[in-house]
């Protein structure tokens, strides 16, 4: 499942009417240099038969059905914070950055 409030769908709604970019987004993993499995991220992207997608407004959701598997329920967020701004995307199985590994960049995917 894929959940995202109402202020991410907003913002990504507004962001992708400005790019002009196809409504499909994906809650995919990116490689981290730290240590970790990676971060959760989100990218425009096509729908593949492997993936799990769902409907929020105009826009499509995606994930990997092994990716879901792994994390659980994903919620995508936008923080307001200063220069920090930005959209969050955090998991039910997965402890947040900072909670276990690595003493890094507190930004691993477990």
């Amino acid at each position: 499942m894929i959940h995202i409030t109402p202020l991410a769908l907003t913002e990504l709604t507004s962001y992708l009417q400005e790019t002009k970019s196809e409504p499909s987004v994906r809650v995919h993993l990116t490689p981290s240099s730290c240590g970790g499995d990676g971060l959760l991220s989100l990218s425009v992207d096509k729908e593949f038969a492997s993936d799990f997608a769902t409907k929020a407004g105009e826009l499509r959701l995606l994930i990997d059905k092994g990716l879901l598997e792994r994390t659980g329920a994903v919620t995508i967020d936008f923080k307001h914070d200063g220069q920090d701004s930005g959209f969050v995307v955090e998991t039910e199985k997965i402890p947040p950055p900072g909670d276990g590994g690595c003493d890094g960049c507190s930004g691993c995917f477990y």
